[in-house]
């Protein structure tokens, strides 16, 4: 009792040890990847926030563009100088024309703008909007530079940044004796909608922040925690994006601010950063929890398996040491659970008849031929996605939207098909698709190639390896019709033979000389090959030992010149009875 005590404390210090050592290592994991996502986190939040700035300073650019621009437009000059003018043009009609550019310059941009013309000599205004009003204190004072914040007044008016220009422009430190003052406001209101647009895809609030006037934040946000965190960040120094993590009462906060060049205020990003990291908390308990009950059931396993193992081992043990003497006659009739039924059942199948090692041994031959075959299936690869890559950029270029899409379907369709890793069988049908996807992309490229197909319906449910005629066409564009120059054809023929089917593939390229042919015959038979031989060869021979690893050494590769000038390559496939290709999967 004593020894299967320690027996069954030894496996459970063994489980203890290995989920031990496998928690630990994944509590440094787990600190190094929450260190690195945080990391990455903050870049990326601080990118955002700066394109969202960019773009914020975009638009307020347009805007001081368009005054800049009505500023220096003649019916605004005549406006001017109408006293002057007056027995020149029509003053009343050229008011009217005024208003009427104030209402289209209001109205082309998409962000909310008033605009107003104020003169101080004449105490005239004339705005985009009959309501508007110039505040005549703005004469009291040298006009400052750029645009200027003006809160909420108490008549209702909304806040909104402002832009003063004066004509002429050396009159800002006189704004009284300016000919002309231009007025530009711009409600905050487009930014509120800037920021309900850029929180409609990112968690957390965004606002802008200036140490004079507090902030500028979306309604119906609780602006208790915004106060806190700008509270908290740096003064502003050299216009310098930053980044930082907060600590507040309701939690952990990344917080990114950027400084806007234009309103020289700050755009201020902040988000909960334990929101973020949620994700990566869940699935940390996730595993606590998996690993408690792999725990528990491990060690109910261990029980289990020492109360019910070591009688049918032993018993088992004892019948081989028979089998081992000679004693063939050796049978286990003892009943015992049914995992060791089962074991004592094929132990009886294996005494019976000494064939069931050598069905072993050719199993095991078997997948070794498998693994072999999975290695060279794996060098079949094609070469030319950048190539596509490349004429779909060009064609994108241009405007060729259809070239573009069948490109991208095609390629699509390829890819698809030679990732697949569930089946290494396919049908001769679907290895008939592959290659008109292939030959569609490469008549996209090259447009001079004609194929034809000539297949004998019978022939479509035949189970063959994945990729075994694609690279034969290839072979062909390759080194066949790229050397030739003008229309070249491609013909595709599978038909029935009196052992079997053939596959030939036959193209009006280059073609081979017949020691060429000679050559690459020797190479085709070689047991083992290098990538680094001549082009062409490797593909070919491929090919060929998957076909003789699948169909039989009888089964290969015919290479002739082909009556048209160019090359013919035959897949020649002895009879065999094959299984589903489901049953022949990577597993």
């Amino acid at each position: 009792m004593a020894r299967r005590a320690n027996l069954f404390v030894k496996m459970v210090a063994v489980l203890l040890s290995l989920i031990s050592v496998t928690l630990f290592f994944y509590g440094v994991s787990y600190r190094k990847d929450v260190g690195i996502i945080t990391s990455q986190i903050e870049t990326t939040d601080l990118n955002h926030l700066e394109f969202l700035t960019q773009q914020l300073d975009s638009g307020i650019n347009q805007l001081a563009g368009s005054m800049y621009a009505l500023q220096r437009d003649p019916t605004i000059r005549d406006y001017v100088q109408i006293r002057q003018l007056g027995h020149l043009i029509d003053p009343s009609q050229t008011v009217m024309t005024v208003l009427e550019k104030l209402s289209l310059q209001t109205g082309v941009s998409t962000w909310e703008n008033r605009i107003v013309l104020y003169k101080p000599r004449s105490d005239e205004t004339l705005g985009s909007d009959s309501s508007l009003s110039f505040d005549a204190s703005i004469l009291s004072a040298p006009l400052p530079a750029g645009w200027q914040y003006v809160p909420k007044s108490e008549g209702g008016s909304d806040a909104a940044f402002r832009l003063l220009l004066p004509d002429p422009p050396e009159s800002r430190e006189a704004p009284e004796r300016a000919q002309l003052l231009m007025v530009m406001y711009v409600p905050v209101s487009n930014l509120e909608r800037m920021f309900e647009t850029y929180q409609s895809q990112n968690s957390g609030d965004t606002l802008l922040y200036h140490p004079s006037f507090g902030i500028i934040q979306r309604h119906g946000v609780d602006q208790s925690i915004a106060e806190r965190i700008v509270g908290m960040l740096p003064v502003p120094g050299n216009g310098e994006s930053t980044t930082r993590i907060v600590d507040l009462a309701e939690g952990r906060f990344l917080v990114s601010s950027v400084p806007s060049s234009t309103l020289d205020w700050q755009v201020v990003h902040y988000s909960p950063l334990e929101e973020i990291l949620e994700p990566i908390r869940s699935t940390r308990y996730s595993f606590f929890t998996a690993s408690a009950i792999l725990l528990a059931m491990s060690l109910l396993f261990s029980l289990q398996l020492y109360r019910q193992v070591q009688r049918p081992v032993s018993l088992l043990l004892r019948s081989l040491n028979r089998m081992k003497e000679g004693r063939w006659s050796t049978r286990i009739h003892t009943k015992t659970n049914a995992e060791f039924s089962l074991l004592n059942e094929e132990f009886n199948e294996m005494a019976e008849t000494i064939q069931s090692l050598i069905e072993q041994v050719y199993m095991e031959q078997i997948r070794v031929k498998d693994a072999h075959l999975k290695q060279l299936q794996s060098q079949i690869n094609p070469h030319f996605l950048y190539n596509c890559l490349h004429f779909i950029k060009s064609k994108a270029v241009v405007g060729d939207t259809e070239a573009v899409e069948a490109m991208a379907l095609n390629l699509g369709e390829y890819y698809r098909y030679i990732t697949r890793v569930d089946h290494s069988l396919t049908t001769l049908g679907e290895e008939l698709k592959l290659l008109e996807n292939y030959l569609a992309i490469q008549n996209l490229r090259k447009q001079r190639i004609r194929y034809e197909m000539e297949i004998d319906d019978s022939l479509l449910g035949l189970q063959i390896p994945r990729l075994l005629i694609q690279p034969l066409v290839e072979n062909s564009i390759i080194h066949g019709i790229e050397k030739k120059i003008g229309l070249c054809f491609i013909r595709i023929h599978a038909y029935l033979t009196g052992d079997g089917a053939a596959v030939t593939v036959e193209d009006d390229g280059a073609g081979m000389t017949d020691e060429a042919i000679g050559q690459l015959y020797a190479k085709l038979n070689e047991p083992v090959r290098e990538d680094g031989d001549a082009p062409g060869g490797c593909g070919l021979w491929n090919v060929q030992q998957r076909l003789k690893h699948f169909f039989g050494e009888a089964s290969g590769l015919e290479i002739v010149p082909s009556p048209a000038g160019g090359l013919q390559i035959t897949l020649h496939m002895e009879k065999k009875e094959v299984q589903d290709a489901s049953n022949s999967s990577g597993r």
